[in-house]
């Protein structure tokens, strides 16, 4: 079955799969019409939780990227991909808006996100 988005829809059912905690749209509808469950073996709302404690523990204005908000052993046993798909998560609730008091500064050559946090 094929299923035609238009570009506004794709972004929506993104945005929507993003703040419930699936990593792409497939795993979003799997979850939606079969009440399937991800395979992951990541915690998203947990590792979500984590970065907003280390966000709101920063006193200074100095930039930052998502792997400083976690214990150095932590993030090494998080694989690459649900890294990506961390950070996706992290700069979709940015985006929105009303989460965080952070702002998106630039990207490093390994298109790791910077962020700043600005004045509550």
């Amino acid at each position: 079955m094929r299923l035609n988005l238009s570009d506004e829809e794709y972004k929506d059912i993104y945005g929507k799969a993003l703040e419930n905690g699936f990593a792409s749209i497939p795993e979003y509808l799997r979850n939606l019409l079969f009440n399937e469950k991800p395979e992951t073996t990541f915690d998203y709302e947990e590792l979500l939780k984590q970065f907003e404690k280390a966000v709101s523990k920063r006193k200074d204005s100095k930039e930052f990227r998502v792997r400083d908000c976690f214990d150095s052993t932590i993030w090494a046993n998080i694989d690459i991909s649900a890294r990506r798909t961390l950070g996706r998560m992290i700069i979709h609730k940015v985006e929105k808006g009303g989460w965080l008091h952070i702002v998106p500064t630039k990207k490093e050559s390994g298109n790791a996100q910077w962020y700043i946090k600005r004045s509550e």
